[in-house]
């Protein structure tokens, strides 16, 4: 069984390598928006998959893995009060945010345009925003069914999840609550397996052949096949793409969790697992940062793909950590936190990060 403070820095490194490769992702979607790379270049596209195909599996995962200890522990009622306000509350004022950004940039049109542009974007989701949305659906589905209760509840769950999911592969829906549904395969995973089995990926020795059979089977198949990404892809949906896309998506979550267990014994374990910590503020302001350095960057007449990769993945990191640092400085931290105004009676979570509340 693994020790609970190296089971949680495993998690947290996990955490942090997936925050990252969701920045790199949004700055290359950035890039190809602004066409300063084409959006059809087969390298693009290969690396574009690439990320999509493991990196929100990760917290996916993660979120299932931590609903059922905070159901057992406040109940449905008192679980689901200390999330969908948080979660709810964070979709209107980051739409808003992301929406002010485009007004201020000149993206957006006249302020009657923008106004109609945020009314849009609540209905649509902005961006990435949508896992918010997603989050307020497996939430919400985890803690009434509760698959844990008896082995007919877990079977009758998994059937139609497995269903839905796989019926949902591929596919980006044109609403809120309807982007990211392939997802909840890994979520119900996670609230099957629990803390413990996925600690059990990080612990040595089994961290060290799950990292390689993961990383190498995974990046195999996206070397010699293309395999399909749960959510965003532009290729036919073919059966194989499909299966190769589950398979791969699998693989590739597992080997991120073996490999998070070997790196919470070297230095990088500090910096990963700060960021895995602090992954709500990164994911919610980091495409307002990577745009602004993008126009900045093109502003100043830089056309480098390499150099919009490397300062604006950097900027997407560390300008939400200096925004998220400074409101705390100030006693402002409602961007990322839920004034305690609008808490209602479930607990007051300790820690946020992007795929759940700790309470």
């Amino acid at each position: 069984m693994a020790d609970a403070s190296q089971r949680q820095r495993a998690f947290d490194v996990a955490r942090g390598i997936a925050i990252l490769a969701i920045v790199v992702g949004h700055v290359l979607r950035g890039l190809t928006a602004a066409e300063l790379v084409p959006r059809t270049s087969p390298t693009v596209l290969e690396v574009d998959d690439a990320l999509y195909v493991w990196h929100l599996t990760v917290f996916a995962l993660l979120a299932g893995v931590f609903l059922r200890p905070g159901v057992d522990k406040h109940g449905v009622g008192g679980y689901l009060r200390s999330r969908l306000p948080l979660f709810v509350y964070l979709y209107a004022v980051w739409t808003l945010v992301q929406a002010f950004a485009r007004f201020v940039t000149g993206r957006s049109g006249d302020s009657e345009e923008a106004l109609d542009n945020v009314f849009t974007a609540l209905l649509v989701a902005d961006g990435p925003l949508w896992w918010l949305g997603f989050l307020v659906l497996v939430s919400v589905a985890g803690a009434v069914a509760r698959p844990w209760a008896s082995r007919a509840r877990a079977v009758v769950s998994t059937v139609v999840v497995a269903g839905v999911s796989v019926a949902a592969w591929g596919w980006t829906g044109p609403w809120v609550f309807l982007e990211g549904v392939a997802l909840t395969s890994f979520f119900w995973l996670g609230i099957l397996l629990g803390r413990e089995r996925v600690a059990r990926l990080t612990a040595l020795p089994v961290a060290v052949w799950v990292a390689a059979a993961g990383i190498g089977v995974g990046g195999a198949l996206l070397v010699f096949v293309d395999p399909m990404p749960p959510s965003s892809w532009m290729g036919p949906r073919t059966v194989s793409a499909l299966a190769l896309g589950v398979l791969a998506s699998a693989v590739l979550c597992a080997g991120v969790f073996g490999l998070s267990g070997l790196l919470t014994r070297t230095a990088l374990a500090r910096p990963l697992g700060f960021l895995g910590e602090r992954s709500l503020e990164v994911f919610l302001a980091h495409v307002v940062a990577t745009t602004l350095t993008r126009r900045a960057l093109s502003g100043a007449g830089v056309d480098e793909v390499w150099i919009h990769l490397v300062v604006g993945s950097l900027a997407g990191v560390l300008l939400p950590l200096a925004v998220w640092w400074a409101g705390r400085a100030v006693g402002f931290p409602w961007l990322f936190r839920l004034p305690p105004r609008l808490q209602g009676p479930g607990p007051t979570p300790r820690q946020q990060t992007l795929d759940r509340s700790v309470n």
